[in-house]
C-alpha cells in the first residue's frame, strides 16, 4: 500500500505546482523519485489492452478570441474566462513494452465537453514507465489528435494527459485500474460565444483533472 500512496502524493504535487499543461520534465522527475523504490530486475514482454471510462471536471476554461472594427480592422485581443464543467469519454488502448518497465501504447476513443457542447474522436498513442511489472502502479503520458465530431470545432493534435494508473482489483482474467490524471485540451473554436460586436473566435482551452476506471486485459 505504501508504494501505491507515495506515488499518487508525488504526482499531485507535480499538478498542485503546475497549471499549465503537463511536460515531459515533471515526468521525468516524478519516474525518478518513485522508480528508487522499484524492482529493477527485467520484466518479460507481453502485449496488453486497456479499455476506461472517464469523468473529468475542468478547473480553467480560456477562451481567446479577437474584436475587429466596423472597417475590419483588429481592434484588440481578448481572453475570457468560462464557466468550469465536466467532461466524460471513453479510450481504448493496447500496448507493448519498448525497454524494461517501459511500454508504448496506440490509443482511440471518444470525449465530450459539456461546456460549449464539444465531441471528439480521438487518436494518439500512450507512454507507460512501469514500476514493478504491467499489471502494477504505472505513470503515463498520452498525446493525441481530436478529430472534430460537432461543427464548432476544428480538427487538431491538442491533447496532452499526465496520469498515475493502479489496479484496484485482480482476477485471473482481467484487472480492474483506477487512473488519476491532469488533461489539457486546445481547441480552435469556430463559433461567436460572448456576443460582443464583431466578436472573432479564437481558441479555448480546457484544463481539467479527472479519473477513470478501465479494465486491462
Amino acid at each position: 500500500m505504501k508504494k501505491h500512496i507515495t506515488p499518487l502524493f508525488l504526482l499531485i504535487s507535480v499538478f498542485i505546482y503546475s497549471q499549465n499543461k503537463p511536460d515531459l520534465i515533471d515526468l521525468t522527475i516524478t519516474g525518478n523519485q518513485i522508480s528508487k523504490n522499484s524492482n529493477p530486475n527485467q520484466i518479460s514482454k507481453k502485449w496488453f489492452s486497456n479499455v476506461e471510462a472517464e469523468f473529468a471536471i475542468n478547473h480553467e476554461v480560456r477562451y481567446d478570441y479577437a474584436l475587429y472594427d466596423n472597417n475590419d480592422r483588429l481592434i484588440s485581443g481578448k481572453t475570457a474566462k468560462l464557466d468550469n464543467k465536466t467532461s466524460f469519454g471513453i479510450l481504448y488502448n493496447i500496448n507493448y513494452p519498448l525497454l524494461n518497465k517501459l511500454t508504448l501504447g496506440a490509443v482511440s476513443g471518444f470525449q465530450y465537453q459539456s461546456q460549449l457542447k464539444i465531441s471528439t474522436l480521438k487518436l494518439g498513442g500512450i507512454l507507460r514507465y512501469h514500476f514493478l511489472n504491467y499489471e502494477s502502479v504505472n505513470i503515463n503520458l498520452m498525446t493525441a489528435y481530436n478529430m472534430a465530431l460537432s461543427n464548432n470545432i476544428e480538427s487538431d493534435m491538442a491533447n496532452v494527459r499526465l496520469g498515475l494508473q493502479f489496479p484496484i482489483k485482480r482476477t485471473d482474467d482481467f484487472i480492474i485500474n483506477l487512473n488519476i490524471f491532469g488533461d489539457y485540451n486546445y481547441y480552435v473554436y469556430q463559433e461567436i460565444i460572448l456576443n460582443d460586436i464583431n466578436e472573432r473566435p479564437g481558441s479555448l482551452i480546457f484544463r481539467s483533472y479527472g479519473f477513470s476506471l478501465g479494465i486491462q486485459f
